[in-house]
């Protein structure tokens, strides 16, 4: 009888371990363009020139549901980037969104229509300025960046036109080129508005581009701007900043123990 009891729950436990391994099993990947992956990837393409993310639910909406899409999103990521070269980025946080990045984006303002030249200005300015002062900048002291250089943001300007104000405060920040977040140092504070670079910023542009477009415009050498250049990655990689400074720390140590050896002898 006992045995008999054995067998059963080796069974048992055979039937869940197979249960479960088929349930683990991913989905299998289509690689097929059939009416759903045409509907996904022209729904992308139409949207990708406003630069604004791309809700999952939408991309949902045009297929059978989250598992279809599921299969044949590695396939419509793959179409994107081997027919149009578009990469498509997945944003942190929730809902789910989507942006499209150029695989190739523009190295060159003058490779730009020349509609697009001011706004792409602007965006350099300010991505510049705020890699300059530490990757975080208050709203008001980077709107008093541009009031020293004649741009009011609430004036219409002869080369940046007018609304410049809704250009940084929503265009820039919807299409994730700036992230703008609002806080306080302390209750006894005011909130205030503060800008740094977004997701799109950082997958177009390197610190190395700000880097030599700063040492152009203020005529210095780049390696005049190394501290901020460390600031930018070590924030960006917390790892590599700790390791910094603590070969920073090291460093100190070791001149006040050789600064101690050469007074005592």
């Amino acid at each position: 009888m006992a045995s008999t009891s054995r067998r059963g729950a080796r069974r048992a436990n055979t039937s869940q371990s197979q249960s479960q391994a088929a349930e683990s099993q991913p989905e299998p990947q289509h690689d097929q363009i059939d009416q759903q992956v045409r509907a996904v990837l022209n729904f992308i393409l139409c949207h990708s020139a406003n630069k604004v993310p791309i809700k999952m639910t939408d991309l949902m909406s045009l297929t059978s549901g989250k598992n279809e899409l599921a299969k044949r999103l590695p396939f419509i990521t793959q179409l994107l980037s081997e027919r149009y070269g578009i990469k498509l980025v997945l944003l942190e946080g929730a809902p789910k969104r989507y942006i499209c990045i150029a695989e190739s984006p523009a190295m060159s303002i003058y490779e730009l229509k020349a509609s697009q030249r001011p706004q792409y200005t602007m965006l350099y300015i300010i991505l510049t300025y705020i890699f300059l002062r530490g990757n975080r900048i208050e709203e008001d002291k980077l709107y008093g960046m541009l009031d020293a250089m004649e741009v009011k943001v609430d004036e219409e300007h002869g080369y940046f036109g007018d609304d410049i104000s809704k250009l940084i405060e929503d265009t820039f920040v919807k299409q994730q080129y700036l992230k703008r977040e609002r806080s306080q140092l302390s209750p006894y504070d005011d909130p205030k508005n503060y800008y740094s670079w977004g997701p799109r910023a950082k997958s177009e542009f390197t610190y190395q581009q700000i880097v030599q477009f700063a040492s152009k415009l203020f005529d210095q050498d780049a390696s005049f701007f190394q501290q901020q250049l460390m600031r930018a990655e070590g924030i960006d990689n917390p790892e590599m900043l700790q390791n910094l400074e603590a070969e920073a720390n090291q460093a100190e140590r070791s001149y006040f123990d050789l600064n101690d050896e050469s007074q005592n002898d």
